[in-house]
């Protein structure tokens, strides 16, 4: 009987994270990194402002955002936080 060597993937709640080295695994280490400096989930005005810093198209760091809240078993952010592609660019 052989083992599965195959690598798994982090699944978590439904989503599954992205690999690093990609703009999607970026922004999870940008929303990782903020959260982890403020000691709880970053709001999402700025993991926009700091993705599109870098150059990565909003709408793409917004979905990742959410993807990630949704991974971390996170409701969906507190209407107050919210901000539309606009408020960023």
């Amino acid at each position: 009987m052989s083992e599965n060597t195959a690598s798994t993937k982090d699944n978590q709640n439904g989503v599954t994270r992205p690999k690093p080295g990609t703009v999607s695994g970026r922004i999870w280490e940008i929303t990782d990194s903020l959260s982890a400096q403020e000691g709880f989930p970053v709001a999402r005005k700025k993991v926009l402002e700091a993705a599109v810093a870098e150059g990565i198209n909003a709408a793409t760091a917004a979905t990742q955002y959410g993807r990630w809240r949704k991974y971390h078993g996170l409701g969906a952010e507190p209407k107050s936080d919210v901000v539309t592609e606009a408020d960023v660019a």
